[in-house]
């Protein structure tokens, strides 16, 4: 049976990479989705879209921004 009081001393010291005692799960390249969809709700709202185009773009920002998120990070 394994030593679980090793494990956790291993957890602890293995430095992980980020600054600031964060869990290191940025945004990454969420950006550009974040960037790109504030541009084309801007957009909308200035041309008399109507809500659902709005919100069309909102929610498959949030996809956009998900799934970019994790093939960043």
């Amino acid at each position: 049976m394994p030593d679980m009081n090793d494990f956790h001393a291993f957890k602890n010291t293995g430095g992980g990479g980020s600054s600031g005692g964060g869990t290191g799960r940025g945004f990454g390249c969420g950006w550009i989705a974040i960037l790109v969809v504030a541009f084309f709700v801007i957009f909308c709202i200035f041309n008399g879209a109507g809500f659902d185009v709005i919100q069309y773009f909102l929610a498959y920002g949030i996809v956009a921004f998900l799934f970019l998120r994790w093939i960043s990070t």
